[in-house]
């Protein structure tokens, strides 16, 4: 029932989200660049009033920061453990597979958030990323459901987090969709 009743929500969401398209970050379609002003939120974070948006951005984004030493960083990273240590992690992965508990035998911490990542997997749009958070899935649980201790430290910090201070907001929603992900999949096919 539970899965018909979820059928029938997305049929409905699809149908109109082609009639009404969920709103989405637009400067971008216009120009390399937007005028922006730097604001304080109620909750005393930095935020971008973008001109032209219907939300402020959260955050402040510096392009000499992102395209300089942040973009170095990234592109370490990107090298060194995407390309790199990824590679040996699936080999070694590959060798240990038999070890491997099904996910439906693990504890409920595992499953649950076995659950979640492959909500996230389905909401990437590019292959490459579908593929990363499919290998970070399988070695996190994996050393999680064998691990007590760090399985039972990870579900504390997840336990302490303020859903309510994290979920993604209106406004996080309307700029996320404009970063090739799927933050509506819930309630849309893409």
């Amino acid at each position: 029932m539970k899965y018909v009743i979820r059928k029938l929500v997305k049929f409905f969401f699809n149908h109109w989200w082609k009639v009404k398209p969920p709103k989405m970050v637009s400067y971008w379609k216009y120009g390399e660049s937007a005028r922006a002003k730097v604001i304080e939120g109620e909750d005393g974070s930095l935020q971008m009033k973008i001109e032209g948006e219907k939300y402020p951005l959260y955050g402040f984004p510096r392009g000499h920061v992102l395209m300089g030493s942040l973009a170095k960083l990234k592109q370490t990273i990107k090298d060194e453990v995407f390309n790199q240590v990824f590679e040996k992690i699936e080999k070694l992965y590959e060798e240990m597979k038999f070890d491997v508990v099904p996910i439906e035998k693990c504890a409920p911490a595992i499953r649950e958030m076995a659950r979640v990542f492959d909500k996230l997997e389905h909401m990437e749009i590019q292959d490459d990323m579908k593929g990363r958070i499919r290998l970070i899935k399988k070695v996190i649980l994996w050393f999680l459901q064998e691990d007590d201790a760090y399985r039972f430290r990870a579900q504390y910090f997840l336990s302490e987090i303020d859903q309510n201070k994290v979920k993604l907001s209106k406004s996080d929603r309307y700029f996320a969709r404009g970063k090739y992900w799927k933050p509506d999949y819930d309630k849309f096919s893409y």
